[in-house]
């Protein structure tokens, strides 16, 4: 049975960065333990990290969304979550997901701590936002209030901008899906990418196919 090591250190260079070195497989099984050291790292407000994969062979879709639901958190104080050393076969699956316009990579952990520049570590969480003038109830909440107004479902919405924008990929059906009058669904990257899978849409090639009609991607087939 695979499994997974994953070990935690300062950066020599910069004693505000921390490097979380894994190996091994990330999937369904040993995700929790990279998740579970991650957020230990975040409790010791500890937001700058750089997650060392030169020894990880595969990261299953758990793995990644791991790094993707910690990062707001991350870079509202200040951090960053960047990634370092993936090899190939992850680095395939990095770019498919179009995950660089989210988290930085670099080819080795010293690259990826030396892009922080001087770290001054945060001993207090940020003050917080103060609240909207005029009253409680603003344009804002009554939008978010007919995003619950919600007709179609998550796979149909998908079939509908796909059939509409075939020329899209993930980044920009994902920005799709939150606008209001799609209902302001969110689905981050790796729960997107499993769906189109999931569909059969998840190359532009079977999308454009969609959309043109010469093929039926989604749904059991008919005899």
């Amino acid at each position: 049975m695979k499994g997974i090591d994953v070990y935690v250190e300062e950066a020599l260079q910069n004693r505000g960065v921390s490097i979380l070195r894994v190996s091994g497989y990330v999937d369904t099984t040993t995700s929790p333990d990279l998740e579970r050291r991650l957020q230990a790292l975040l409790r010791e407000k500890r937001y700058h990290v750089v997650v060392d994969l030169s020894r990880v062979e595969y990261i299953s879709s758990a793995g990644w969304g791991i790094f993707i639901s910690e990062i707001r958190e991350i870079r509202e104080h200040g951090g960053d979550l960047k990634l370092a050393g993936m090899v190939p076969d992850v680095k395939e699956v990095f770019d498919l997901l179009e995950f660089e316009n989210i988290l930085q990579a670099y080819t080795d952990a010293d690259l990826a701590v030396a892009s922080f520049g001087p770290i001054v570590p945060a001993n207090a969480d940020p003050a917080p936002a103060p609240a909207p003038a005029g009253g409680s109830f603003t344009r804002a909440d009554s939008e978010v209030s007919r995003r619950t107004e919600t007709v179609l479902s998550d796979d149909d919405l998908v079939r509908e901008i796909v059939r509409q924008h075939p020329d899209y990929g993930l980044m920009r059906i994902q920005k799709e899906l939150r606008r209001t009058e799609r209902g302001g669904r969110e689905l981050n990257p790796v729960q997107l990418y499993v769906l189109l899978r999931k569909l059969e849409l998840d190359t532009r090639e079977r999308r454009d196919a969609f959309a043109k009609g010469s093929a039926a991607p989604a749904g059991p087939s008919r005899s």
